[in-house]
């Protein structure tokens, strides 16, 4: 188990909202992952491309895809003007922030998939 003892992820490094104080989801099952996130607070709901949507109370996300992959956003935060400014960031398997984008807008290849998959 990557995260420690069955059903319980490492420790994550903080600092971008619920989903970023765990760790490392990875070798998980779906049922210890549900309950664990649910355990933490989590809303859960499926999205409309068959994603599990868990929703913390900060509003940072964990999203279950279909074939077990995880994606992690951070809770929003927004600049003196109102605007979000970490909008289409995501957060690595340890929550550590990743940049996405350039400063253009544009798409950094290779940020996407963080290999945390869960197990069914």
């Amino acid at each position: 188990m990557v995260g420690g003892e069955t059903g319980v992820p490492s420790q994550g490094v903080g600092g971008h909202g619920t989903a970023s104080e765990f760790g490392d989801l990875t070798d998980m099952t779906r049922q210890e992952v549900d309950d664990f996130l649910r355990g933490l607070g989590a809303e859960i709901r499926p999205t409309k491309g068959g994603y599990l949507e868990y929703e913390f109370a900060d509003r940072s996300r964990v999203h279950i895809r279909i074939d077990g992959e995880v994606i992690r956003t951070p809770a929003p935060r927004y600049g003196s003007d109102g605007r979000r400014i970490n909008k289409g960031l995501r957060l690595d398997k340890d929550g550590s922030l990743i940049k996405t984008r350039d400063e253009f807008g544009n798409p950094i290849l290779g940020t996407h998939n963080t290999g945390e998959k869960v197990r069914n």
